[in-house]
């Protein structure tokens, strides 16, 4: 049933036919003495009319199929409420059936109260002031638990939030949600109002907490990242690395670097090297599923990738793995050309007292400039004196190596 079109009808009352049987209607025949001893029980129907001649003639009432099976069908509904609408209707029809004094007393009661149903409903939703309008369906829910008219009520209600959503009447929209749920705690369609809500009202805690119970009846990729993307704008970080986290776990963000590269520079920023190494793996990995990147995507690729590489590097040059070192910070130079790379490189070889492969790196380092070029000249020039009777004649050689260092594709 569409719950806009339901109205209670109320048809002009029908004069009950005293037509003879002879027609295709249901008759019941009572007789004058019948009559007459149930006095206290005649119907509507029967008043005002002309009594039996004495001749032992009989009034004749007659019924028809459509009364019949509507009064029929109502006496033998086992619900209440729905017995009470139907007997509500059949009264509204026929309010003059012999069938009317027939109806239990409870049931008037309860038609009674059907009847006081209808009414909150329609006072409700004639009230033009949308918070009174909440209030009303609010509290027709509160007095009316077990009512026929539930989803109507909800409808309605489910109304007035696309409107505020619509108008864009945040506040509204969210002071409205907040009632709603506190007597639907599990409301889907009102969590998603409601985060709509606090979204534009800069609440993005509370919008992520709101999408977080979406979350919970019904999970989904898409609605992972919204929530993360949501704390991202937060500074709440457990809760940023938490939706982090999942979502790497997703397979359909097996491609999203970035994602990860996030991971790799928070614990980069916390000097948790090993962590960071280890994301920036995962970083990689991803990054090679990237699909016909653009000019600004492949830029910032680059980057990523040579960042990881170096944050790799440092990881096994810390843990005293400095063969392993040594290639991971070349991969990192290859992928973009940085004088810290080079420098680095040297101090390793150097460490390694492989002087004579740490010098072009040195020279290299000091000819891209920066702040390691300093350095990288002192100690170049001290590895050299070392190694040509401190003196610096012929020097220009190394720094030709370092030169071709940097012409290397």
């Amino acid at each position: 049933m569409n719950m806009t079109n339901i109205v209670l009808h109320r048809p002009q009352p029908r004069i009950i036919s005293r037509d003879l049987p002879t027609f295709a209607l249901r008759t019941m025949v009572f007789a004058a003495v019948f009559l007459a001893g149930a006095g206290a029980n005649r119907v509507h129907a029967n008043q005002g009319q002309p009594k039996a001649e004495s001749g032992g003639q009989v009034d004749v009432y007659t019924i028809s199929d459509d009364e019949y099976n509507a009064y029929t069908a109502a006496k033998q509904e086992p619900d209440p409420q729905k017995r009470a609408l139907k007997l509500l209707d059949f009264l509204q029809k026929y309010p003059k059936s012999v069938f009317v004094k027939q109806i239990p007393s409870e049931d008037y009661q309860n038609i009674k109260l059907v009847e006081d149903q209808y009414a909150a409903y329609y006072a409700a939703r004639q009230e033009p002031d949308i918070e009174k309008r909440a209030t009303m369906l609010v509290d027709f829910l509160k007095k009316y638990p077990q009512s026929t008219l539930i989803e109507n009520i909800h409808y309605e209600y489910m109304e007035l939030l696309k409107g505020a959503s619509q108008s864009k009447k945040y506040e509204l929209l969210e002071s409205l949600a907040e009632r709603w749920l506190k007597t639907h705690p599990n409301d889907r369609e009102t969590y998603a109002f409601i985060a709509e809500a606090a979204m534009n009202l800069q609440k993005y805690d509370e919008c992520g907490e709101y999408l977080e119970a979406i979350y919970k009846m019904q999970p989904s990729s898409g609605l992972a990242k919204e929530i993360f993307q949501c704390y991202q704008k937060t500074q709440n970080l457990a809760k940023q690395g938490e939706w982090a986290e999942n979502l790497i776990k997703m397979p359909e963000f097996n491609n999203d670097y970035m994602l990860r590269y996030g991971r790799v520079m928070k614990y980069y920023d916390e000097k948790n090297l090993p962590k960071a190494a280890e994301y920036a793996q995962l970083t990689l990995k991803s990054a090679s599923l990237a699909e016909r990147p653009d000019a600004k995507t492949q830029e910032q690729l680059r980057k990523v990738r040579r960042a990881c590489y170096e944050i790799i590097a440092d990881d096994l040059w810390k843990k005293g793995k400095s063969e392993e070192a040594v290639p991971t910070f070349k991969q990192a130079i290859q992928v973009e050309r940085y004088a810290e790379g080079y420098y680095k490189i040297a101090l390793v070889l150097d460490g390694q007292k492989k002087i004579e492969e740490a010098i072009p790196y040195y020279a290299a380092a000091e000819l891209m400039g920066g702040e390691d070029a300093p350095k990288a000249k002192s100690r170049l020039e001290a590895l050299y004196r070392a190694l040509h009777n401190d003196t610096l004649v012929g020097i220009d050689k190394a720094y030709n190596k370092g030169k071709e260092l940097l012409a290397e594709p």
